[in-house]
């Protein structure tokens, strides 16, 4: 005799009917809010450019944005410079930064309340 007992097998329950990705991954991407991640992604994107066309190529290339923050009703970005010099100058353009950034209201569905900058490594 056999040591081992066959079990019949078990058919797996069927949970629902299939769905097509295309339809679910609206929801998905609404459930881990992604759409929100994107959002933040691409205005941190517009920074290099912004950055350049303001205060000059090299502010661009010696500044990072480094992600943006909610506190309240309020967004601040966070940016990262390289040297306290450049930062003292980056802080006079400010507002106008903000206001380019905010320009792009209506691709980001995001609105710069502050920027804020800190001196750090950009690694």
């Amino acid at each position: 005799m056999s040591e081992y007992r066959s079990f019949p097998k078990k058919k797996p329950k069927r949970v629902g009917s299939l769905s097509a990705f295309s339809d679910i991954l609206p929801q998905v991407c609404q459930n881990l809010a992604l759409d929100k991640k994107v959002n933040e992604l691409a205005l941190m994107a517009l920074w290099p450019a912004q950055v350049a066309g303001l205060a000059g190529e090299v502010a661009s290339q010696n500044t990072r944005a480094v992600r943006l923050i909610k506190q309240g009703y309020q967004t601040i970005l966070a940016v990262k410079v390289s040297n306290a010099s450049l930062a003292s100058e980056l802080s006079f353009h400010v507002p106008a930064l903000k206001a380019a950034l905010n320009g792009y209201k209506a691709q980001t569905g995001l609105t710069v309340d502050q920027i804020k900058l800190s001196v750090g490594s950009l690694q």
